[in-house]
């Protein structure tokens, strides 16, 4: 409520006044009422003690005044207040026609009221209780913030307020005993208080005023265009209460006439009052309008253009005074040059104005600087007079120098975009239609226009992209984002497909829907490959060992500084030259061809797979190497890596190893061999015994002079048993040799049969039980014979070693298999029935110096095995057997015919 809001931004000037002004009337109705209290008369009438204030006409006043304060304080109870006030005037005129007294004019000081000569004492007077229907109203009026209702207010206060200016006069003219006088006049201390409170309510109403009653637009609303009839009516009301109390005896002729007279001066007054308001307030809206239409830049001008006004608005914008410009053609003075537009027509050379409602012009100012203006013209045709032109200047050169701006700005962004090859489409999502900025469709190999819709679009996306783009979309719309961004391969209708990426704005409707959606896309392709190509240097320099690069071409693209080292060549002079540079003249031979084979069936021979192969350096020195080839593909083009590795150390490493196993290989043998010492030794004794009796027989026979025959037997039996010696020794020489590994087919048969006759000797084998289960299909193998026998004679010695230890009448049973398995390979098996392996020794069972042997064993038998065993391509396990004892097992490779396998570098 306004009342409020002055409240809480502090009492106005206004309300100030106003609420001194109902002090005003409340300190006059108070005094009155202290007079009666007292019992002093003049105080309680001001002096006129012949026309005293009634204790209920003060109480009135006083009711209304503490209303006006509420009311200018924005509180409810104004109203209440003005009301109780409407409640008694209507109290005291219901007494006045029924005649009833109910007593309540004598409510207050009824003895003093008693002793007064007055008619109807206690009673307050017509002039009274007009005042209080007037006030009271106009409060209760003002209490409902209304603009229309705050003026019917002012009304009211303003009747009041001439009320009782004229009433207070009329007290202060007419003879006091008329009885004119108690019609007409009121008691002092109640004309006082009506005029403070009416001055205090038109103070407070000051902005609303009172004549936009009289409007055009009020007379327009409903009842209010009666408000003009009436004005007609109201003169007629004097002479009809003049009559009216002439007839009715109320009043004598001449204050009939008076009366008549006061209440034209009203009726005029308000009218004078009216008219004057109504024409104040036009004045103020012509003068607020002129300085309006001043301070902008107008002109009036002939149709010749010679300037007869030039508002204040013009001078600020040209630099030109009124003084200046008036009498001068306007586009002279101003050197105007109409912009050219479309359908649009110069200015003519001579000055005189176009009939174009609207043009542009560019204008000098007076300081020189020039100006861009839309020029508006309205003619204006007088009767009798001069036709004049109106002239509406608008200053857009901000507009005119943003617009340019933005047109560089734009000139400048498609370039870029054309540079860039940044492609703007604007997606519409109901319809599916897609506009492209130009140039975009053809920067993707196709004809404008080739991809105008969703549908098209999707049919040059590969599906895999299209779903993960879908997917972007769908996630921003459910989370309502403003963006998203995006990549997929673009599938030209020729050549190689395009990476694309970008970002799109997403613009929704007020229920949340997608609707359009603008985005900007850019070809990646020739980025993506250079960032995977410094990707790959990247790694390729990080790599230790040597890293070259071709392409299917055999042609070298990367040449890393570990492959400079390596080989002796720059990387300057090995980029673009064929790989074939660093190989042999055999496998250069086959290279080409080899890529040419695998790009035709793909069908992978190296790539992936570790191989051994010779090189060449650039001094043409050749070298052992490893390599690894691996398989890209960077945009289009197919790469393939080549890690290798200079094995040239390694291999003498291994060569040293090799021969240090041998050489531990044969200590072992030769400490197995010392360990059968013994039976070796019963074993040749047998023969070269049996040789020597032989022999002696022979002698002794040919000493008795014995036939030839008998002597020749002897000497056979005697060879055999020489012969039988030596292939003792002999195969205890190859045993023990040191000798170069030699792989070549052999008998498995054959070579397990050598090593049991190496480990029993004599009666050796007597004391076990030993049985062969051999497979005969996978009987030849490819081995090194003596190595092999070495794993066999370990092993077979752990057998007898186990047996041995058990007690007397325990079975020694030791079993010899072979079996073929899957991968050509067939799988021996040693089996005993001691008393196994110790779990104590499972996990380090091939470890190098364990043995559960007492004595000199030094425990590296099983781990020269396993070497071996490894060494052919096979493996060595162990384990106990559920019904006791131990089972070795190892394979071995079956023998076949080997496919010719030529050192080259099928891809």
């Amino acid at each position: 409520m306004p009342g409020r809001m002055r409240r809480g931004n502090g009492a106005s000037r206004h309300d100030k006044v106003a609420l001194a002004l109902a002090g005003i009337a409340a300190l006059a109705a108070s005094l009155s009422l202290l007079g009666w209290l007292f019992e002093v008369p003049a105080l309680a009438s001001f002096g006129a003690s012949y026309a005293p204030a009634w204790p209920l006409t003060t109480a009135g006043h006083l009711l209304l005044s503490f209303a006006m304060v509420m009311a200018v304080l924005g509180r409810r109870a104004a109203a209440v207040a003005a009301i109780a006030a409407l409640i008694l005037v209507a109290v005291i005129v219901a007494e006045s026609v029924s005649g009833i007294r109910p007593g309540i004019d004598r409510l207050f000081f009824s003895e003093q009221l008693a002793r007064s000569a007055a008619l109807n004492p206690g009673r307050p007077g017509s002039n009274s209780l007009l005042s209080f229907v007037l006030l009271a109203t106009a409060i209760v009026l003002a209490q409902r913030q209304s603009p229309l209702l705050d003026r019917a207010a002012n009304v009211l206060a303003a009747l009041a307020l001439c009320l009782g200016l004229y009433s207070t006069v009329a007290l202060m003219w007419i003879d006091h005993g008329t009885p004119l006088n108690q019609f007409f006049a009121a008691p002092l201390p109640a004309g006082l208080a009506s005029l403070a409170i009416a001055c205090s309510l038109l103070w407070w109403k000051h902005e609303a005023g009172w004549t936009g009653l009289l409007s055009g637009d009020q007379m327009r609303q409903p009842l209010h265009w009666l408000i003009l009839p009436i004005l007609f009516v109201l003169p007629s009301i004097p002479v009809v209460l003049e009559q009216w109390s002439i007839r009715a005896g109320s009043a004598p002729p001449e204050g009939a006439a008076l009366i008549a007279i006061l209440v034209n001066m009203l009726i005029i007054g308000t009218i004078l009052l009216l008219v004057s308001d109504r024409l104040t307030r036009q004045r103020t809206a012509l003068g607020d309008l002129s300085d309006a239409l001043d301070s902008a830049a107008i002109a009036l001008v002939r149709p010749d253009g010679t300037i007869l006004h030039w508002t204040r608005g013009c001078a600020e914008l040209y630099g030109w005074s009124a003084d200046e410009a008036v009498g001068r053609n306007k586009h002279d003075l101003l050197r105007s040059r109409a912009v050219e537009r479309p359908n649009t027509d110069a200015a003519p050379d001579d000055g005189a104005l176009s009939d174009q409602l609207e043009a542009e012009f560019v204008e000098r100012r007076r300081d020189g600087t020039e100006l861009h203006v839309v020029e508006n013209r309205r003619p204006l045709h007088r009767a009798g007079r001069d036709d004049i032109v109106v002239l509406k200047m608008l200053d857009i050169t901000t507009r005119v120098e943003a617009e340019e701006e933005l047109r560089i700005s734009e000139n400048r962004l498609a370039i870029a975009a054309e540079v860039n090859e940044i492609g703007v489409f604007d997606w519409d999502v109901a319809s599916g239609r897609i506009s492209w900025s130009p140039g975009s469709e053809q920067r993707l190999g196709l004809p404008a226009g080739a991809i105008d819709s969703f549908d098209r679009w999707r049919d040059h996306v590969d599906p895999a992209d299209g779903f993960d783009v879908m997917a972007s979309i769908d996630s921003a719309v459910a989370d309502q984002r403003d963006r998203f961004a995006f990549h997929y391969r673009f599938l030209p209708e020729s050549g190689s497909p395009r990476m694309l990426e970008g970002t799109a704005r997403c613009l929704y409707d007020e229920r949340g829907t997608l609707v359009r959606s603008v985005g900007s896309i850019i070809d990646v392709t020739q980025r993506n490959r250079l960032e995977a190509e410094m990707r790959l240097d990247s790694m390729i320099e990080t790599v230790p060992d040597a890293t070259i690069v071709i392409n299917e071409h055999g042609v070298i693209k990367s040449f890393s500084r570990a492959a400079e080292a390596m080989f002796g060549f720059s990387g300057e002079s090995a980029i673009g030259r064929n790989l074939k540079m660093l190989m042999p003249e055999g496998l250069a031979a086959q290279h080409d061809a080899a890529i040419v084979e695998y790009l035709r069936t793909g069908e992978r021979k190296v790539i992936g797979k570790t191989r051994e192969l010779i090189a060449r350096r650039a001094d043409g020195t050749f070298f052992p190497v490893e390599l690894n080839v691996g398989e890209t593909l960077i945009g289009n083009e197919r790469i393939f890596t080549g890690i290798v590795r200079d094995v040239s150390g390694r291999q003498l490493e291994e060569q040293r190893l090799s021969e240090l196993n041998a050489e531990l290989a044969h200590i072992s043998r030769q400490r197995a061999m010392s360990e059968l010492a013994a039976d070796l030794a019963h074993e040749l004794n047998q023969p070269l015994s049996a040789t020597a009796n032989f022999i002696a027989a022979a002698r002794m026979l040919i000493e008795r002079g014995t036939s030839g025959e008998r002597v020749a037997d002897l000497l056979h039996m005697a060879e055999e048993q020489t012969q039988r010696s030596g292939d003792i020794i002999r195969r205890l020489r190859d045993f023990l040799a040191k000798r170069d590994i030699e792989m070549r087919p052999e008998s498995l048969d054959d070579v397990i049969k050598g090593a049991v006759a190496l480990v029993f000797f004599g009666s050796g084998r007597e004391e076990m039980d030993l049985s062969y289960d051999l497979d005969p299909t996978c009987d030849t193998i490819f081995v090194d014979r003596v190595q092999i026998q070495q794993v066999l004679v370990n092993l077979l010695r752990n057998a007898v070693d186990a047996l041995r230890s058990l007690d007397a009448g325990h079975p020694r049973r030791i079993v010899i298999e072979s079996q073929s398995t899957d991968d050509d390979m067939v799988e021996l098996a040693i089996r005993d029935t001691g008393p196994g392996i110790p779990d104590a020794l499972s996990e380090q069972l091939y470890t190098r110096f364990s043995t559960t042997k007492s004595g000199a064993a030094m425990g590296i038998g099983l781990s020269i095995s396993r070497r071996i065993v490894e060494a052919h391509g096979g493996v060595l396990t162990a384990e106990n057997q559920p019904d006791g004892g131990a089972a070795f097992r190892f394979t071995l490779p079956v023998f076949k015919e080997l496919e010719d396998d030529p050192e080259h570098l099928p891809y």
